[in-house]
């Protein structure tokens, strides 16, 4: 099957004048965004993309599997006629701890006066993903503000009308930004996309500002999609189908195409509707401080395996992580209960045949996990 790559051999040699936009366009732009861009791109008037890859190191590559990805993905969308000669610029990258924000962002103008503002995402480290979970139960995040504040800028000066893009967490940006934004700039908006983004809070999904851009948003996800189907999915969307396996499947080079269009499904497969179904239903009924709880003791299980990334984890890593905590005692049944969906989520990477035994009897597996030799524990009826 073919992906985004293969995009680029076909459509490469084609301008965006003689072969209009595309979602695959907002995709790769998306993707584009997860790098660190010379000091070119972040001023005003920017560098053509063709210039930013000449002065960058195409043989230094990062150590991370995706983080090469999307180094790669520079030099090869600068050797297109497509995309050698959008102009990248306002290029911004904001980690500070002490306000808990990461935020990224860089807009890129296209040869035919659009604009395309591009939010970075999360990539595959826990770190990451520990911020995609976090909107579960606090909204808005600083990234979150920040993006309608850059939003705006960017709009001053697009008189060709607006794309905003972003993958994972970028996605969350691109839709919350959109839908806070000014009237005047909604009316710029030519798409507004979200690439297995994590859904929005329910203010922001109630708003006029999101009914109003709600007919330029789409929304993408994977078949196997945990990260899309977090909070509140979008109304309408599209599911994409992968070739990798469970949370892997986030990862959007694995992302499969028929020619220059996704290669759509009809809905997504069982384990992503178990968490649409149980979690969304969980989610509405929770307090906040049962949210927090859900996220913080998740990942307080992938950090003790010793894993940086999603691919590092496997199951006895993460039986070995729970056995080694003591975070079930004291909660909830509800929270318990999808604590263990997501934990037998993350088992099918590597153990598929666990989940069905985790989804029988979560509380039990937690307690087992987490207190092996606790017999005051008692079964779950």
């Amino acid at each position: 099957m073919a992906n985004i790559l293969d995009y680029l051999t076909w459509r490469g040699e084609q301008s965006f004048a003689a072969v209009p936009w595309t979602p695959i366009d907002a995709l790769l732009l998306a993707n584009l965004s997860y790098n660190d861009l010379p000091d070119a791109a972040a001023t005003e008037q920017g560098a053509l993309l063709t210039d930013i890859a000449a002065d960058m190191d195409e043989d230094s590559v990062p150590e991370g599997e995706y983080d090469a990805k999307w180094h790669q993905l520079i030099f090869t969308m600068a050797d297109t006629v497509r995309f050698g000669h959008i102009r990248l610029h306002d290029f911004v990258n904001t980690v500070d701890d002490a306000r808990g924000i990461q935020f990224s962002a860089v807009t890129a103008d296209l040869p035919g006066g659009q604009r395309c503002v591009c939010f970075r995402g999360t990539d595959a480290t826990l770190v990451g993903w520990r911020e995609d979970f976090t909107m579960a139960f606090e909204s808005p995040v600083p990234a979150q503000m920040e993006a309608v504040t850059y939003l705006e800028r960017a709009a001053i000066r697009a008189p060709g009308g607006l794309y905003v893009v972003g993958h994972s967490k970028g996605g969350n940006l691109a839709a919350y930004a959109a839908a806070h934004a000014s009237p005047v700039t909604q009316k710029q908006l030519l798409g507004v996309y979200s690439f297995d983004g994590p859904g929005l809070d329910a203010d922001t999904m109630a708003s006029q500002g999101y009914a109003r851009i709600r007919p330029v948003l789409h929304a993408f996800i994977p078949q196997s999609s945990v990260v899309g189907l977090l909070i509140t999915d979008h109304p309408d969307y599209t599911v994409v189908r992968s070739d990798a396996v469970g949370l892997l499947q986030h990862d959007s080079f694995s992302w499969q195409l028929v020619g220059p269009r996704f290669d759509e499904l009809g809905e997504v497969d069982a384990a992503s509707r178990v968490i649409d179904d149980t979690l969304h239903a969980w989610l509405k009924q929770s307090t906040p401080d049962q949210r927090r709880t859900f996220v913080e003791t998740i990942f307080s299980i992938l950090e003790a395996t010793g894993a940086d990334t999603l691919s590092d984890i496997s199951a006895d890593k993460l039986k070995s992580a729970a056995a080694m905590l003591a975070a079930a005692r004291d909660i909830d049944p509800e929270t318990a209960k999808m604590i263990a969906r997501m934990v037998g989520q993350l088992l099918t990477i590597g153990a598929e045949n666990v989940l069905d035994e985790v989804l029988q009897h979560p509380i039990d597996f937690l307690r087992n996990a987490l207190h092996p030799d606790d017999s005051q524990h008692t079964q779950e009826e």
